[in-house]
């Protein structure tokens, strides 16, 4: 049943123009993958040609492509890797880092561990992740392979004169602090003292981070060094840690309350998206997480609670009515719509739920566009695949 819904989904897109034709192709070669892999390497390939075209400003069609590669993760990797390896050429100007991570992430929850290390390793592409590796691999020797990557890659960031301060936004502090046990005493002792000294040295930045109920900071080194106090405490002697906390007292003060940092918190808190087996929400370009509606359908999905699907398919049609509003009409192309990701999000989760089952719930859909994409991401949800991301547009640029 899902080969076939993908399939015929795929041939009605063709007489619905390009839009819906390549995004057809692209989300149909995701769940073609573990179906009928040959099938989906070329509906892959079809797709990219197809969305390489479309007739979008650079900046859109960058991040269609980007979605692009990440569908290609299960469909066919090397092709994946070398799209977003050209992208990174194309588009000099539009760091990939976000982009990156969430391609390995895709490669990793495919079983393509050692694809995603190597993408990291790479200094030539913008990316991150490291997290997600060491989520999915207990092997040891890949494990440090993703620290070395994040170190190196943090590294690199502190020395490129563009990026001022740019290494507080790393994830390698973080990364260090729940992931040290990798490395022998003596790595974690010197790794322990670069981080220090890049806290207390490198510029510091705004931010407006909290962590608990009751713990908030308003500067990146605040931030960062608390996130690494377990590992101050059980590597530096009392006097050493005592006088890094009088420098920063609003840390000393959060010490109080979360002893450990960061580590005190950790079991209260997921790992963020290397532990998500969803692999991401799809709100791209322009989205938020402004529609509560749709937010607590994903949420009750998410928690196992079937009676999500009638909540997020109202939430759906709700959308389709802001969308298609004579007064403020959203004039982007309606496969990137709000709505149209809506439905997909709906029917994913009826056919995690409810199976096969499911498929009548397309004929309520109003646009046939979206039941077209809508009926892959059902055959997704039967699959057990992760749910649908892509690109969303509540607003067309206007001259």
């Amino acid at each position: 049943m899902p080969a076939h819904l993908v399939k015929r989904a795929i041939e009605q897109s063709r007489n619905r123009g390009p839009f819906v034709n390549s995004m057809a192709l692209l989300s149909g070669a995701r769940v073609l993958a573990s179906l009928d892999n040959p099938v989906a390497r070329q509906a892959f390939a079809e797709g990219v040609r197809l969305a390489e075209s479309l007739p979008l400003e650079a900046r859109r069609l960058r991040l269609i492509l980007d979605d692009a590669a990440r569908f290609g993760a299960l469909a066919d990797p090397a092709a994946a890797i070398a799209l977003f390896r050209r992208l990174q050429s194309d588009y000099p100007s539009r760091p990939g880092h976000a982009n990156g991570a969430m391609l390995i992430q895709s490669l990793a929850q495919g079983g393509e561990i050692l694809a995603a290390l190597e993408l990291l390793e790479d200094p030539d592409c913008d990316t991150g992740g490291a997290q997600i590796v060491l989520h999915h691999t207990s092997d040891p020797i890949l494990r440090r392979r993703a620290m070395i990557a994040a170190r190196d890659r943090w590294r690199r960031l502190r020395q490129n004169p563009d990026s001022v301060g740019g290494f507080q936004r790393h994830e390698f502090p973080q990364l260090f602090s729940q992931h040290r046990q990798i490395l022998d005493a003596k790595e974690q002792a010197v790794w322990l003292d670069e981080l220090l000294h890049a806290i207390e040295h490198d510029p510091d930045q705004e931010t407006n981070s909290g962590f608990g109920e009751s713990v908030r900071f308003h500067s990146t080194r605040d931030t960062h060094l608390f996130e690494i106090l377990g590992v101050l405490r059980a590597l530096k002697p009392p006097e050493e840690l005592e006088a890094v906390l009088s420098r920063y007292p609003e840390v000393a003060a959060a010490a109080q309350i979360y002893r450990l940092g960061l580590e005190t918190l950790m079991p209260q808190r997921p790992l963020g998206v290397a532990c998500s087996r969803g692999g991401g929400t799809g709100f791209g370009v322009g989205g938020s997480f402004r529609d509560r509606g749709l937010l607590a359908g994903m949420m009750a999905a998410h928690q196992g609670d079937a009676s999500a699907v009638p909540q997020l398919l109202e939430e759906a049609r709700r959308l389709h009515r802001e969308d298609i509003d004579p007064g403020d009409p959203n004039l982007a192309p309606h496969v990137f719509w709000p709505s149209c990701h809506a439905y997909k999000l709906a029917l994913y989760w009826a056919g995690r739920f409810s199976g096969k089952d499911a498929e009548p719930l397309l004929d309520q859909i109003p646009d046939t566009d979206f039941a077209i994409l809508a009926a892959i991401e059902l055959a997704a949800g039967v699959t057990g695949l992760s749910e649908p991301f892509g690109v969303r547009m509540p607003h067309h640029p206007r001259k």
